[in-house]
């Protein structure tokens, strides 16, 4: 009986198998049909669908069917690396479970609706598969989904208008729209917020609209297990409903827009695993309530303005931390310590505590932390010396980076470290003046920083050969000497050359193609530059400061991949290469300070990129060319010190609106300051000096909005100070636009990082006539003005007191006439003043401000002008009532009356008394003998200067200089 039960029960099984088998086979043929529309209608580049043949289609690859219906369930085809148009005929696979087109390319198209007919579908993976467009709301009636990913990063952005067919899913436990658009969804949290089973939220770089994240009154997602709002600007707080995720372990919630302090409700989060809240507004302390978070592997708080003490943060934050990982507080303004907390951290793997405010020495035992891979400590006030000892168990280390503190590293010459670095960052510690030579033995590395670090003497020739993997060297800022090797090709991966600031001699070596940046100015380096710069993938190329001669070559003109050409102050001669290319990405150009002589190539207006034009200080000729004014990008124009001539152009104002600095100076122009000019909505330094300009001084200089205080042109655009990053990884570099003037013999450089000093209208050495402009009033943000040398006449308006930062002067040289106005008495920052050569009468009161300054005026022919020079506290107090000149005369009284009994009763009083007034009048009648001398020179104008001196508290008579250029 037990045999032939046995016996059935055999038969049955291989009955239900050969069911099952013919079932597999036989495939439903309206779904295999469908299947091979969809195969003829897509591209399949790595042929992956080769195996869709036969009839048995639930044996095909990434196709998978029911063993009771024989139906398609599963459609699995992410990474296939698909493309083309996807087949509405796939609508015919009713039965779909599960559905993975992901990491394909289907050209942008919205997501096909017949997906939405797929009703019971439970997985739906569409992500980086290039689709577009907006997503169909026809999603929300696939109620049995739980899982859902629609991220796309890279290519075409899914638009979500309405988030409210997300609520609808109420299956859900995964939900990953990363990379959507969803800046319209204004109601995301609230739909959120409807999926009780969510475990998985993934929202970064969502563009979410701005959101309270405290709006929630009741938390219903309480089975989150990982929250991801990476990059969105929520410009919320921390809100604290977060304790009420008791399942939580993941939470990054990086460059949100978070303000505010860490509640302490976080302390609750028992289960936290990873906290990721860099890049936020955060302030405060860390709370003490996160000494419950014993399970953190991984925290990051970098970029914030979270403060206290490190040392006290530590004791309270992380006693039970003996699983933490990775440990991030770069960029806050922690202060402290590293002494007493870091030695219980046996786990930790990276510590980045960069950027902040802690000081002290670093303790030996920091060498304890032997799984260390990553030690980032630069940019704090650490001081005292680094031995071997503090690395001798680091054997892990990849990433050392102590730069900008100071410090002193004292390894021996000999030394040999235990680990095998790929980064080494000592900018600005004292590591030489020898050249470290233990770096010998770091055949790994990819990145040196050693600039600033008192390095002397020729380098050793190694340093070029021993690692063939480096991408990125810095050695600026040092004392090295000697000449470059004549070829640099071996290092096959350098993308970043830094040798700014030193001594080097000799030409420019041949480099590899890798190179990206390379920077060797500041030395002195000579010959011509490298005919060979097309074949490289510069970005970056920073030669200025040397004696490099020759002419430009045509290379140049031909590197689409550069951003930055700086090869100013050397001796460059010849014309400008006319070869400029419309594709170029050229953000800079700056061939100022050489002998570049021809006209200003007309290809350059193909340049439609460039914000910065620097061909100052050369012998240019012509007009400037029309081409130009495609050039809209421009923030900066320096032409001045050539010979270009014509008229300004009418097209600067027309055309190039976004200009913050335009530097005309000493040129060959001519004619009258175009109106046009006050479109430039933004500029906030325009210097005309030294030409030949006519017409009136122009009223349009009231409209120059950007120096008028408050506007929202009142600060230099960033734009002007050009940050170099991600070449070679991490290296950075710095282009900073700067531009010079003289201002009374004295040469003042203004750049990006003194935005202020962006505050200049010099028209000075030109031959303008008519008055000074009452409009000149609305520049309350102007440092300095400069209208010398002109034919002005009139007198000086008295709305240029409202003028309350300027900070110099100069009127001189002019036909100014009239009483000089009382309200300059209210230009309180006033530095310079020079108001000589005019017909001007009154009185100038001179400011006492900080430090040493000095007014210029002169008493001109005709009526005398008078100089008072009083501190600042009397300067208001200039009328006196007849009780104080009462007091006056009885003190003199006293005083004469004092003097006469001691010189008639001493001796020795009389003789000292009159040797004196004998030295007085000799230095008097020398004194009068040289002012008549003087003012027969003059021709009828007296050159002479009060200057006040704070110091002194005295007025002098000095000769004027014969020039004054400001």
């Amino acid at each position: 009986m037990g045999g032939t039960m046995h016996g059935l029960l055999t038969v049955l099984a291989l009955w239900c198998l050969v069911i099952n088998t013919r079932g597999i086979s036989a495939c439903i043929a309206m779904e295999r049909d469908a299947l091979a529309a969809f195969n003829a209608s897509i591209s399949d580049p790595d042929g992956r669908l080769r195996s869709w043949q036969g009839e048995s289609c639930c044996s095909w690859g990434g196709v998978s069917c029911s063993k009771k219906s024989g139906h398609v369930v599963k459609l699995d085809l992410g990474e296939y690396s698909l493309k083309g148009e996807i087949n509405p005929s796939l609508a015919g696979l009713t039965r779909l479970v599960h559905l993975n087109m992901s990491h394909g390319d289907f050209g942008g198209v919205p997501i096909p609706e017949f997906i939405c007919s797929f009703k019971m579908l439970r997985y739906l993976d569409l992500s980086h598969a290039g689709f577009g467009g907006t997503a169909p709301q026809q999603l929300g009636n696939l109620s049995r989904l739980s899982y859902l990913d629609l991220g796309s990063f890279g290519g075409p952005a899914i638009t979500v208008d309405n988030f409210h067919w997300v609520s609808k899913l109420t299956s859900l436990r995964y939900l990953d729209l990363s990379w959507l658009y969803l800046a319209s969804s204004v109601n995301w949290l609230q739909a959120v917020n409807m999926l009780p089973l969510l475990e998985v939220l993934h929202l970064n770089d969502a563009s979410l609209p701005s959101t309270d994240l405290n709006s929630l009154s009741h938390v219903n997602f309480t089975s989150l297990k990982l929250l991801h709002l990476k990059s969105n600007n929520l410009n919320s707080s921390l809100p604290n409903w977060i304790s009420k995720l008791s399942a939580l372990s993941d939470l990054d919630m990086t460059s949100c827009g978070l303000s505010g302090t860490i509640p302490d409700e976080l302390g609750k989060l028992t289960s936290l695993r990873i906290i990721k809240l860099g890049d936020n507004n955060l302030k405060g302390a860390i709370p003490r309530s996160s000494s419950r978070l014993c399970n953190l592997v991984e925290i990051d708080f970098s970029g914030n303005s979270l403060s206290g003490d490190i040392a006290e943060a530590a004791k309270s934050m992380f006693p039970c931390m003996k699983r933490l990982q990775t440990l991030d507080l770069a960029g806050n303004n922690f202060i402290g310590n590293l002494s007493d907390w870091l030695e219980g951290m046996e786990s930790l793997r990276v510590l980045d505590l960069s950027g902040n405010s802690l000081s002290g020495v670093v303790p030996d035992n920091i060498g304890n932390l032997s799984s260390l891979t990553y030690l980032d400590i630069s940019f704090n006030t650490f001081n005292g010396t680094l031995s071997e000892l503090h690395f001798a168990n680091l054997s892990r280390l990849e990433t050392l980076d102590l730069a900008s503190n100071s410090m002193k590293i004292a390894f021996k010459q000999s030394w040999v470290p235990p680990f095998h670095l790929t980064k080494l960052g000592l900018h600005a510690c004292l590591v030489g003046p020898q050249f470290p030579t233990w770096l010998q033995s770091q055949t790994r590395i990819k990145m040196i920083d050693l600039g600033s670090a008192g390095i002397r003497g020729e380098l050793p020739g190694w340093i070029w050969n021993f690692s063939s993997s480096i991408t990125s060297l810095d050695m600026s800022a040092n004392s090295i000497t000697g000449k470059l090797p004549a070829s640099l090709e071996q290092l096959k991966m350098l993308a970043a050359l830094n040798l700014k600031r030193n001594r080097f001699e000799g030409t420019i070596p041949d480099l590899p193609t890798s190179i990206q940046l390379l920077d060797i100015s500041e030395n002195h380096l000579s010959g011509s530059l490298p005919q060979y710069f097309g074949d490289k993938e510069l970005h970056y190329l920073l030669l200025s400061h040397n004696i490099l001669s020759g002419a430009i070559p045509e290379d140049l003109c031909n590197m689409v991949s550069m951003e930055v050409i700086d090869l100013s102050n050397n001796n460059l001669s010849e014309k400008l290469p006319n070869c400029w290319l419309t594709n170029s990405n050229l953000y800079v150009i700056d061939f100022s300070s050489n002998n570049l002589w021809g006209e200003i190539p007309s290809t350059m207006g193909s340049l439609n990129s460039l914000i910065s034009l620097h061909l100052g200080k050369n012998n240019l000729s012509g007009m400037l060319p029309t081409s130009l004014q495609s050039c809209s990008r421009l923030m900066l124009l320096d032409l001045g010190e050539n010979n270009v001539s014509g008229n300004i152009p009418k097209w600067i104002g027309d055309s190039l609106q976004t200009l913050v600095v335009l530097s005309l100076s000493s040129n060959q122009l001519f004619g009258e300051i175009p109106e046009e000019l006050s479109q430039l909505h933004a500029l906030q330094f325009l210097d005309l000096a030294n030409n030949k300009l006519s017409g009136p001084v122009p009223s349009f200089m009231g409209n120059l909005t950007a120096l008028h205080r408050g506007s929202p042109y009142w600060e230099t655009p960033s734009s002007l100070e050009f940050m170099v990053h991600g070449v070679g990884s991490a290296y950075v570099s710095v282009y900073i636009d700067t531009l010079q003037t003289m201002i009374k013999g004295r040469k003042y450089t203004f750049n990006s990082e003194v935005r202020y000093l962006f505050n200049v209208i010099d028209l000075s050495a030109n031959q303008l006539t008519g008055e000074i402009p009452s409009e000149v009033g609305f520049l309350s943000a102007l440092k300095v003005l400069n209208l010398s040398r002109n034919h002005i006449r009139g007198s000086i308006p008295d709305k240029l007191g409202s003028v309350v930062d300027l900070e110099a002067l100069d009127l001189s040289w002019n036909n100014l006439s009239g009483l000089i106005p009382h309200s300059l008495t209210s230009l309180t920052e006033l530095g310079l003043l020079d108001l000589s050569y005019n017909h001007l009468l009154g009185m100038i009161i001179c400011q006492t401000l900080d430090g040493d300054i000095f007014f210029d005026s002169a008493n001109l022919s005709g009526s005398p002008l008078s100089a008072m020079c009083v501190p600042e506290s009397n300067k208001h107090q200039l009328r006196f009532d007849t009780l104080t000149y009462l007091f006056t005369l009885l003190g003199f009284a006293f005083g004469f009356s004092a003097v006469s009994t001691t010189i008639i009763c001493s001796m020795a009083a009389r003789k000292a008394y009159f040797q004196f007034t004998d030295r007085l009048l000799n230095k008097l009648c020398t004194a009068v003998e040289t002012k008549f001398s003087i003012n027969r020179m003059s021709a009828g104008r007296d050159p002479s200067l009060a200057i006040w001196s704070q110091d002194s508290m005295t007025c002098y008579e000095l000769e004027r200089p014969s020039t004054a250029t400001i």
